[in-house]
């Protein structure tokens, strides 16, 4: 069983897996290949989470749809 997160909840997990694991965002940096800066880019939601960063914290991105009962007069 897998638990849905929010994307509030993987920004939570991601910091403090960059606090425990890493330290600090420059280290995580590093170990990403990446700059402090893009780091920070996303933590602050102005990038996408790219796959690296979650399979660091155990996080996998799944696509869902849900369906809603359609406004007939729309069409």
């Amino acid at each position: 069983m897998t638990d849905r997160l929010d994307l509030l909840d993987v920004f939570r997990i991601l910091r403090e897996t960059i606090r425990i694991k890493y330290v600090n965002q420059r280290t995580f940096a590093e170990r990403m290949g990446c700059t402090p800066q893009y780091v920070s880019d996303v933590m602050n939601g102005r990038r996408d989470i790219p796959w690296a960063f979650l399979k660091a914290c155990g996080i996998r991105q799944i696509t869902y749809f849900e369906r809603v009962e359609a406004d007939h007069e729309a069409a």
